[in-house]
């Protein structure tokens, strides 16, 4: 007695499997059709992010290189007057200049043509735009320093401006950051290393 054999198993077609799944298609039936992709998530992976730590400490460090700045540059002034026998008022000018120097030229210049200040620089970081990730423009700089020096003159804000990056989770922004659309990672990032191939014993 002949067993007849059980009838193959077609699997089917239509919306429910997309072509290209490496399932065969029935016999007459149409192929799937081939669904896209899911969208690449447009939030940053957080190993690309800047560190919340490493910006504060860059804040720190950018605030100290000023007021060293300033304070010899004041004093040496100062020295110029006093012992020099100076009659006018110029040499006070180079302390206000100074002053406007690193108020319009360090960080927006910095930021645009090298990615961050000295602080930032030191601490392995760099600001670039959230729309695409490219370089920040000069306006661009000049207005995020801009709105970070406003939000200081505020007492509240100005706390709140360096710390909202604590909180956001998403991109680590800060409020100056927002304003311009900025967007704070890392510099350099290491490869992740390729896993170690799986050999198996001969005749396995």
């Amino acid at each position: 007695m002949n067993a007849t054999p059980p009838p193959r198993h077609i699997p089917p077609s239509g919306p429910g499997l997309p072509a290209g799944s490496g399932l065969p298609a029935g016999p007459g039936l149409p192929a799937g059709p081939a669904y896209p992709a899911a969208p690449a998530s447009q939030r940053p992976a957080p190993r690309i992010l800047g560190n919340r730590g490493l910006r504060l400490l860059a804040l720190l460090i950018d605030v100290v290189l000023a007021v060293a700045v300033l304070f010899l540059v004041t004093t040496g002034v100062g020295l110029f007057v006093t012992f020099g026998d100076s009659k006018d008022n110029s040499p006070f000018y180079l302390g206000v200049l100074v002053a406007l120097a690193l108020l319009f030229l360090y960080s927006p210049l910095l930021t645009a043509r090298c990615g961050g200040t000295l602080g930032k620089l030191l601490c392995g970081l760099s600001v670039v735009r959230l729309a695409d990730g490219s370089p920040l423009s000069y306006g661009a700089a000049l207005g995020r320093h801009l709105a970070h020096l406003g939000m200081r003159l505020v007492p509240v804000l100005g706390l709140l401006d360096p710390l909202a990056c604590c909180w956001d989770r998403t991109l680590r922004q800060c409020l100056h950051d927002k304003v311009v659309g900025s967007l704070v990672i890392r510099r350099s990032m290491r490869p992740t290393p390729a896993p170690a191939p799986v050999t198996r014993p001969a005749g396995s």
